[in-house]
């Protein structure tokens, strides 16, 4: 299998693994690359395009891996377990520890939401696991 077969193969596996609330019809994720870190044996990063409709929220989850997003367009809401609510805005980024119970949502009822993932932790693992 070619390299990039691979890192789609791994994406498409990330994409089925991430739990939403609401249908992808046009929600949508792009995977811009998976690639193993050299020096670290198991350990990968992982960098992912979402484009999100208005409304849409994930279900409870965790990150295995460290997470780190950018804003690109719109807000990001972030309620993480034992915190008050975040909301983060076009040119913000913010990091999450792995293995913390949140749910992450675009709130605006009118304007979609355009974020970078980039996660970094055990090869494999996906980038989301619901509870």
């Amino acid at each position: 299998m070619s390299k990039r077969a691979y890192e789609t193969f791994v994406a498409a596996v990330a994409l089925c693994a991430i739990p939403l609330s609401t249908a992808l019809a046009e929600t949508t994720l792009t995977p811009v690359l998976t690639i193993p870190i050299q020096g670290m044996p198991n350990t990968e990063a992982k960098i992912l395009m979402f484009d999100v409709d208005p409304g849409w929220k994930t279900d409870h989850h965790i990150h295995p891996g460290h997470l780190f997003v950018y804003i690109l367009e719109g807000s990001l809401q972030l309620d993480v377990d034992g915190s008050d609510p975040v909301v983060y805005s076009v040119g913000e980024a913010f990091y999450e520890l792995p293995d913390l119970g949140m749910v992450g949502s675009n709130f605006s009822t009118s304007d979609r939401a355009k974020f970078v993932v980039f996660q970094f932790g055990e090869a494999g693992k996906p980038l989301m696991i619901a509870q």
